[in-house]
């Protein structure tokens, strides 16, 4: 009997801790704002709204889109994310901290939750395979150090990367 109750509570363990590593999954704010808040607005730019102002109105679409509490708050940690300075993103990483990996940014900064690559991601954005090939990495570095020099209305946000990063992220899809 207490052998048994031995391999239970074992078990009972490790579904918890199983359980906790799910539960502890980041999710990504620009899937979120992809796979639900694309489906009744066009793509907008982040910066219509302050983050205040989006602080407001998150609440409100958490209810109409049926979203969580952790949905919607990694929605407004991507809102904040995204609005940052490159100054203050250095504040942040230091730049000299770690060597840039390109997909761990590209996945730190929810790219894939907009633009597909390889078949996986968002489709507000368009797919990122052919990009650098076809637009050249001139473009793509200019796209992301500020992303309506070519489109005015592009709903892309300026991401906080440095030279480095944006050159890493390069790298990564081009491969």
């Amino acid at each position: 009997m207490k052998s048994i109750l031995q391999i239970l509570l074992i078990v009972s363990l490790l579904l918890l801790s199983a359980f906790s590593s799910y539960a502890k999954e980041k999710i990504s704010g620009a899937e979120v704002i992809n796979n639900n808040c694309a489906r009744c607005h066009n793509a907008r730019a982040v910066h219509e709204f302050s983050i205040p102002e989006w602080k407001v109105i998150m609440p409100h679409m958490r209810a109409k889109a049926h979203l969580t509490g952790q949905e919607t708050k990694a929605v407004l940690e991507f809102l904040e994310l995204t609005s940052q300075s490159v100054a203050q993103a250095k504040k942040v990483v230091p730049e000299n901290a770690i060597a840039p990996d390109g997909k761990q940014l590209f996945t730190q900064f929810g790219c894939q939750g907009c633009h597909s690559l390889q078949g996986d991601g968002g489709t507000v954005g368009p797919a990122l395979d052919e990009t650098i090939k076809n637009k050249g990495i001139g473009f793509f570095i200019k796209k992301l150090q500020n992303p309506q020099f070519n489109n005015s209305s592009s709903p892309m946000p300026k991401m906080p990367l440095n030279e480095q990063q944006i050159e890493a992220i390069a790298e990564y899809i081009k491969s």
